[in-house]
């Protein structure tokens, strides 16, 4: 079993699985980001909130590589058309202005047991990073996690807007692997979905773990699908502790 073997590095999905957040609401961390501008005056929360419906509606919603990989639209892009068509200017970085519009537009929290789980990690020098799908780019998402989690040691945050292809597709997990100088095998995938975390992170040759928090079962080995074992757990403190108790010299 690969689980008993210990992982070099062990990588996070974000959304579920780092960060609870509520329903997205783009008016909110547009309203904020025009707060940081250097003309905040020139725009109404309205014209910025039309203008962002008005990009949404040109987008396709199911973008697609020619060998149908799905295509994730980076937040960059939809943030310099509204506020360049608003007249907004900045001195922020893209990646500042990702962070503040990520950090107003919806409440978060961090999931119960992550801070215990990546102390645990950093003590038995497991090394860690981060592969989601997210419309923000790496370092705008480093910004927000370091934000949030600022014990954190993560070596990168890597992104679907990075590298516009998404999970389940194998493309992120390889990228990430070879980036970090570690052979897919000796590394961990952690997320909260079934396709794209576990059947991505499998189908790249890392092994998964599944937060499953409305299990009533701890931690248990599944083969739903027949498409391999994996493990599930419904709190980040349970893999904690496997993990100590697996691999603590």
């Amino acid at each position: 079993m690969p689980y008993d073997k210990k992982p070099k590095m062990i990588l996070f999905d974000v959304g579920g699985t780092l960060f609870d957040d509520t329903r997205c609401i783009a008016r909110d961390g547009l309203s904020a980001l025009k707060k940081f501008s250097k003309n905040p005056e020139i725009a109404t929360d309205e014209k910025l909130e039309n203008l962002w419906n008005e990009y949404m509606a040109e987008i396709h919603s199911d973008l697609k590589s020619v060998s149908g990989i799905k295509l994730d639209m980076p937040l960059s892009c939809v943030l310099k058309y509204v506020t360049m068509n608003a007249g907004l200017r900045f001195d922020i970085s893209m990646p500042e202005q990702e962070e503040i519009f990520d950090r107003f537009n919806s409440s978060r929290k961090v999931i119960d047991g992550v801070k215990e789980l990546l102390e645990a990690l950093d003590s038995l020098s497991i090394r860690t990073a981060v592969i989601s799908n997210n419309a923000m780019s790496g370092e705008g998402l480093r910004l927000s996690i370091n934000r949030w989690i600022p014990e954190n040691k993560m070596e990168f945050f890597l992104t679907s807007a990075d590298l516009l292809f998404t999970k389940p597709d194998k493309s992120l997990f390889i990228a990430a692997a070879n980036y970090a100088h570690v052979d897919p095998n000796d590394c961990w995938y952690c997320g909260d979905g079934r396709i794209p975390d576990v059947d991505g992170a499998r189908n790249a040759g890392m092994t998964p773990v599944l937060l499953d928090e409305e299990s009533e079962i701890p931690l248990e080995w599944r083969n739903d699908g027949g498409s391999g074992e994996y493990l599930a757990v419904n709190n980040w403190n349970e893999l904690r502790k496997y993990i100590i108790e697996s691999f603590k010299i």
